[in-house]
């Protein structure tokens, strides 16, 4: 019987284009020396397992475009290829693993779960480690999604499930769904701000229960579990343990990133000169819209979220995604508070007077 349901999956998946949308700029196939090395899978498999039914269609894991905006806000000044390494060591290896976590969160599942897919419930699930097990899950969610199934904190279902197409989509900067106010899209955002950078700062150890963190809003969405942010951050992962304050940062990154990226938030060009209100740093565009995933149309959102869409002279030009990573970065080395670096990170995501509920966006609406 599991062979069949499984073969039936890899069909769907050669004809399926997803209606719902969830990824962000995209990541490497492959992932990092270290996370293969992990895995003891190397490069080549992962290249041969996106051209096989299984996989094919994924729009997540095709260009290092994450990778390559993490790496020039570290400092690279080369070309895309070169930039985009995960391996280039620009940024570390533990931010890179951060910045790929929030698109592939480690999780387990319960034996009873996933029965008719190739998962290893004793194991825990990542593309690099299950990326069979993941891409079934994956369509599953879309499915659900597509039904109107609510995937939050309460209903049981995977952080894959939740960060793509539930509860969890501000790890994207987007709003969870259409007509969500801004001002709620922003605080959860800011929030999850807020408690990687006190993680980023040790205020927060890898024993501390998730039900225990004195974010407001944190536990509607992390307080059911027995997790700390040991599970949360490295479940399955003990190399990335001892620095899980760098892999807190490169989630932090990956959202003000997606936050600069034209399918997921829509942003006002930036003012020359203008400045956040406390007057250290040059200012971003303003928000006017936090875009959702359900109407979207999928070329048109998957396009912005490519290598092609990524201008590096205008990411590094002011209020540009590579300016405001270096500030951040610049933060962090003079191990500044929580206090300290609010203001800037309510500067990034500060919103127009008129800011509208979330949609899909006038230029990635749907045509069906």
């Amino acid at each position: 019987m599991f062979p069949k349901l499984f073969s039936i999956i890899c069909a769907m998946a050669l004809v399926m284009t997803p209606a719902v949308e969830s990824w962000a700029f995209k990541l490497s196939t492959e992932g990092t020396a270290m996370e293969r090395k992990l895995s003891r899978l190397n490069a080549g498999f992962f290249d041969r397992l996106l051209n096989s039914a299984a996989l094919k269609g994924l729009p997540l894991f095709t260009e290092p475009v994450h990778e390559e905006i993490t790496q020039r806000i570290f400092g690279c000044e080369g070309d895309s290829t070169f930039c985009g390494d995960p391996d280039l060591g620009m940024a570390s290896p533990y931010v890179i693993a951060g910045v790929r976590w929030n698109d592939d969160p480690p999780f387990r599942l319960h034996p009873d779960q996933a029965k008719s897919l190739p998962c290893k419930t004793d194991e825990t699930v990542r593309f690099i480690t299950q990326p069979k097990c993941w891409a079934g899950l994956f369509w599953d969610a879309e499915k659900k999604a597509k039904e109107g199934v609510s995937m939050d904190a309460n209903s049981g279902y995977s952080l894959l499930h939740r960060s793509h197409f539930g509860d969890l989509q501000f790890l994207h900067a987007m709003a969870s769904k259409d007509g969500e106010s801004p001002e709620v899209t922003r605080q959860k955002i800011i929030m999850w701000i807020e408690f990687a950078w006190r993680v980023t700062s040790h205020e927060y150890k890898l024993n501390t229960r998730l039900r225990d963190v004195e974010v407001a809003g944190f536990s509607e969405h992390f307080g059911k579990t027995e997790w700390n942010v040991q599970d949360l951050f490295t479940l399955g992962n003990v190399a990335l343990r001892r620095n899980v304050d760098e892999v807190a940062f490169g989630s932090l990154l990956h959202v003000v990133e997606d936050s600069f990226a034209q399918g997921h938030v829509s942003r006002r060009e930036t003012v020359h000169n203008e400045r956040c209100p406390n007057g250290t740093y040059l200012k971003a565009g303003e928000i006017s819209e936090f875009h959702s995933y359900g109407g979207q149309d999928t070329s048109l959102h998957a396009h912005a979220d490519s290598a092609a869409a990524f201008d590096y002279a205008r990411a590094s030009s002011q209020g540009g995604v590579v300016e405001v990573g270096r500030n951040i970065v610049a933060m962090m080395d003079q191990k500044l508070s929580w206090i300290e670096v609010k203001p800037y990170f309510e500067c990034i995501f500060a919103l127009t007077p008129n800011a509208t509920y979330s949609s899909a966006g006038d230029s990635f609406k749907s045509k069906q």
